[in-house]
């Protein structure tokens, strides 16, 4: 009797396209929803996360036929959320190795913004030999090509026994001197990860930065390896009203020095200053902080942050009958459109709750009494290691860099706020 001849199933290419296209779409959602006033943690990794795997795993699983008709040629598109899915998923084959192709692919890359797409792929990338693959690369490949290289090895070192620099697998020192931004950031960055304090004195000079990537990884490295200089530098940098001191505002916040506070209030008056210290405010938890926030309630251009902030320290809801019904959709009717207008900024405040003022200002008053005028609280409970640790899973994640650098002074360690939210939730 004559055997039937198998034949393959065909492949579903619609169902793949699809994968393809969601998995860029919410490689975007999942970056903006890491650095959220309306998400917290737990929120991203069963949302915008949980999705995003989903979809990266159905490429991975089309093996060989799907890399080649749709994620090779992804990594030359436009969208920079197909570029970092299709080389993902690329890098998380299991039925071919296509790490090769995929680092020829970020060696070649001449546009910032598709190099930085590919470099967020292999820093999330989850293969056991990525560091023994790349390592031996670092020598002779361009500074951007070997800032992705240093993230990915720092990503694993081990901590070194106490009073012993780290066994640095790359020339850290010629790196933390290197004038290419992506570099020096990639080795202050390895500092944050394992802060060796011989190496102060290179923070200290990354401190004075005129980019603002690269001083701020500078006052993280500084504050894990407990340099007073970068509080200084946060302090000059508030004082002198520095563009992008968003950080500088909320470490300072975060100490909690009268003294520190008082010059961020100050910093309301400022315009450019305002939303930045608005935010940074809700670090303080102290009484005056929240009568601070309180003047700000019912300005239409900050009244979101104002409330969050209020909400942080005093853990009330901005909701129900303390936010504001009915609200005006404020967007241009389709017949007013102009094609030419420019794109409208979207910040993290704008999914929040618009809160009502009269109501906020009526609540204030009888919970002021129960909040102590040289105290700090946070969600309406005092500010202690429990209480940090609690916010960082129960709280927005446009908080996370600041709480757990405040952890870090109580011996917490470093939070790779930057990596897959799971992984997060595992240290937090």
């Amino acid at each position: 009797m004559t055997q039937p001849m198998p034949y393959a199933r065909p492949i579903l290419w619609d169902i793949y396209q699809e994968h393809l296209d969601e998995a860029a779409f919410l490689w975007g959602q999942w970056e903006r929803a890491m650095d959220a006033a309306h998400y917290t943690l737990d929120e991203v990794i069963d949302g915008p996360e949980e999705r995003l795997r989903a979809h990266l795993d159905g490429l991975v699983l089309g093996g060989q036929p799907v890399a080649e008709k749709l994620l090779i040629p992804a990594l030359a598109d436009d969208d920079d959320g197909k570029v970092t899915a299709a080389a993902w998923a690329l890098l998380q084959a299991e039925d071919a190795d296509h790490l090769d192709l995929v680092f020829e692919a970020l060696t070649k890359a001449e546009k910032k913004e598709r190099r930085g797409a590919l470099a967020r792929a292999f820093e999330l990338a989850e293969r056991s030999d990525l560091g023994a693959r790349l390592g031996p690369r670092l020598q002779g490949s361009p500074p951007a090509v070997q800032a992705t290289i240093v993230n990915v090895l720092s990503a694993s070192l081990p901590a070194a026994p106490p009073g012993q620099s780290p066994a640095w697998p790359f020339p850290i020192d010629s790196f933390l001197q290197s004038r290419q931004q992506e570099l020096l950031s990639a080795a202050l960055r390895a500092l944050c990860r394992t802060p060796d304090p011989v190496r102060a004195h290179f923070v200290e000079r990354a401190l004075a930065s005129p980019y603002v990537a690269i001083r701020d990884v500078a006052i993280e490295a500084g504050l894990l390896m407990g340099l007073r200089a970068a509080g200084t530098a946060c302090s000059k940098l508030v004082s002198r009203n520095a563009s992008g001191a968003r950080l500088a505002l909320g470490v300072l916040a975060s100490g909690g020095e009268p003294i520190d506070v008082a010059a961020i209030i100050r910093k309301l008056d400022v315009e450019s200053m305002r939303r930045d210290a608005l935010w940074a405010l809700g670090f303080a938890g102290t009484a005056q902080a929240v009568e601070a926030v309180l003047a700000w309630i019912a300005d239409d251009q900050v009244d979101k942050v104002a409330g969050e902030a209020f909400a942080t320290i005093t853990g009330v809801r901005i909701a129900g009958p303390l936010a504001k019904i009915g609200q005006t959709d404020n967007s241009v009717p389709p017949e007013e459109e102009d094609d030419d207008a420019p794109i409208p900024v979207v910040l993290p405040e704008d999914s929040l709750s618009v809160p009502n003022s009269e109501r906020l200002f009526a609540w204030w008053e009888k919970a002021a009494p129960r909040f102590a005028p040289d105290a700090r609280y946070l969600y309406g409970q005092p500010v202690s290691p429990d209480a940090l640790r609690a916010a960082l899973r129960g709280g927005p994640t446009w908080r996370r860099r600041v709480w757990s650098l405040a952890l870090a002074g109580h011996g917490h360690g470093h939070l790779d706020v930057a990596t897959w939210g799971r992984r997060q939730r595992g240290r937090a």
